[in-house]
């Protein structure tokens, strides 16, 4: 027994750290921590430990939260943030008023992964404040941001250049919003919004050239963009790469030529085009050449695309509700 012990403590750490890897954090902790000083150096260096609360923690041992990398809380949790002295992502899913109101009043947080949706109607008052927190640059070390999926981007006072963030991924927004969002984020590579609309701003920007990837997730339940909304919108990312549109039909309405002469005038990068076009069951049922409607959609987006990119449509079928 003793040989055996021996030959496991002499193993490198680099072949416990890939075994840890494999268990989850309360396990790994309650088995390893506290065995010797060696173990205990280890688990707290670890770089990727995570914890999902998903249930009651108060059966938990407490020893490994200053360790925790990454925070996952979900299903209405309440447990003090303070706790996780290092946590550098943090993922809340139907966050309760009290963990949002540490998140928007909390200095002490280095979070460089932060992701905020499923928001209940009782707390969408906190919206506009935990907008400005992040865009006023309350996270310094923030890398990616999702925020709110469906929710609505407010602006309620100065937002200022947010140099590290990468990756956006947002709700509903409307072009004064979405003309902010490029001037405070000059290094942003990747934007996914829910739409975009149109308001009567005025305001002018330059265009944002390290804007490589968008992603445009509208749905049948959220205000579709028109083609004037589209190309103010393209208009200032000229080094696009890769562009994503999804769009519901309700019920087929024409498209001209499929974004085809706006990205044509616009992106001149572009190497990727994918259009999804989303037709639910209703609509099968009130359109009996519905197939064929499609097929002719095919291949005019097919026609107006032809060699310029790489370009794809898509039809997603689904249930409506």
């Amino acid at each position: 027994m003793n040989n055996n012990l021996l030959q496991l403590e002499s193993l490198p750490n680099e072949i416990f750290a890939g075994i840890f890897e494999f268990l989850q954090c309360p396990e790994l902790f309650q088995a390893f921590y506290h065995l010797n000083s060696r173990f205990n150096n280890l688990l707290q260096s670890l770089p990727y430990l995570t914890l999902n609360l998903l249930t009651n923690y108060n059966n938990y041992n407490n020893d490994f939260f200053p360790y925790i990398r990454s925070l996952i809380i979900d299903r209405a949790i309440d447990i003090n943030l303070c706790r996780f002295m290092q946590i550098r992502s943090l993922t809340l899913r139907y966050p309760t008023d009290q963990l949002l109101a540490q998140l928007i009043s909390s200095s002490s947080l280095h979070l460089e992964h932060l992701s905020v949706n499923h928001m209940h109607v009782s707390v969408l008052n906190y919206i506009p404040n935990l907008c400005d927190k992040v865009f006023s640059n309350g996270f310094s070390k923030l890398k990616s941001c999702h925020l709110l999926e469906w929710g609505t981007i407010v602006k309620n006072s100065q937002w200022t250049i947010l140099p590290c963030l990468y990756i956006l991924k947002i709700g509903k927004i409307d072009l004064f919003i979405y003309k902010s969002i490029l001037s405070s984020c000059p290094n942003l590579y990747f934007l996914q919004l829910a739409t975009i609309i149109s308001n009567n701003t005025s305001i002018h920007i330059r265009p944002h050239l390290n804007l490589k990837r968008i992603v445009i997730r509208t749905t049948v339940f959220v205000e579709r963009w028109t083609d004037d909304d589209m190309n103010i919108c393209l208009s200032y990312v000229p080094n696009l790469e890769y562009l994503s549109v999804h769009q519901p039909s309700m019920i087929f309405p024409q498209k001209n030529d499929w974004l085809a002469s706006i990205i044509a005038c616009h992106l001149p990068c572009l190497h990727q085009f994918h259009y999804y076009f989303h037709i639910f069951d209703i609509e099968r049922i009130m359109e009996p050449n519905i197939e064929l409607l499609l097929n002719e959609f095919k291949r005019k987006f097919k026609i107006a695309h032809h060699k310029r990119y790489l370009s794809r449509f898509s039809i997603i079928r689904a249930q409506l509700i």
